[in-house]
């Protein structure tokens, strides 16, 4: 009994979620000058590489906010799936880039109703909760000593190109939201690609 509750909440805060859609792609159909532009943002501001025994590992910082109809979706209970990809690669005068390394991480950020309180749940099965939504977003905007490659990965090459970007990944939300959203820009929520020198220091 309980989990039927617990369904046909979770189903009326999707049919919530798709009248808002349906209102905003109508309003800016009909009442184009009256939309104010989406405030979701993703930015990956500073990344950088540093070492440790024998291997490397990255920390970043990001810009991130969400707009009302994002924080409204996550504290009803829709649970959101970041995606971190990170690539390094060898220049190569006469031929493309070598990629040395690739590694992705996910993070889903969630509200756990019973205890009331918001879940960063990473790749890594690393758990971190939090009482306010705030301060969950305050820690997803923080990338700290996540490993991605190991000494032996690279060689002599003195600089490496890396690669950064962060995502929502739109296939992991619910599948009765995933048609509504496609062509919906406020829920469309990735950064731009970072890239920067890595300088290998023999």
């Amino acid at each position: 009994y309980q989990a039927k509750i617990m369904t046909d909440s979770f189903m009326h805060c999707l049919k919530k979620i798709k009248l808002s859609i349906f209102f905003s792609l109508w309003m800016a159909l009909f009442f184009p000058s009256s939309i104010v532009a989406a405030d979701n943002s993703l930015i990956i501001k500073t990344a950088e590489i540093n070492s440790q025994f024998e291997a490397y590992f990255l920390n970043a910082d990001f810009d991130l906010s969400f707009n009302d109809d994002l924080d409204e979706a996550i504290r009803k209970g829709i649970p959101i799936n970041f995606v971190i990809e990170f690539e390094l690669k060898k220049p190569r005068k006469y031929w493309f880039d070598e990629e040395v390394a690739k590694k992705t991480k996910e993070i889903l950020l969630s509200y756990h109703a019973l205890s009331k309180q918001f879940i960063l749940a990473e790749s890594e099965n690393r758990l971190i909760a939090f009482d306010n939504l705030t301060q969950a977003k305050n820690e997803l905007k923080r990338i700290k000593n996540w490993r991605i490659f190991d000494k032996s990965q690279i060689d002599d090459t003195e600089k490496y190109s890396a690669y950064l970007l962060v995502k929502l990944d739109q296939t992991k939300l619910p599948k009765q939201l995933q048609a509504d959203i496609t062509s919906n820009q406020e829920w469309q929520l990735a950064s731009k690609q970072f890239q920067w020198t890595f300088v290998n220091k023999k």
